[in-house]
């Protein structure tokens, strides 16, 4: 553990950036859960297209 904290304290950029993208990332995800109405849609992909299979089969003669 100490060898650990003397490696931060002697080059902390790395882990510095390294949350840094951790924070972004955190950010992005919980705008882009805003812009998409709360995720309501009990999964990660929502069923946009709404298929309910009613098709008619066409007219055959």
């Amino acid at each position: 553990m100490q060898e650990l904290s003397d490696i931060i304290r002697a080059n902390p950029w790395p882990f510095g950036a390294g949350l840094f993208v951790v924070i972004l990332m955190i950010i992005a995800e919980n705008f882009g859960r805003g812009v998409q109405g709360g995720g309501d849609g009990g999964g990660d992909f929502s069923d946009a297209a709404g298929c309910d299979g009613g098709g008619d089969g066409g007219g055959g003669d």
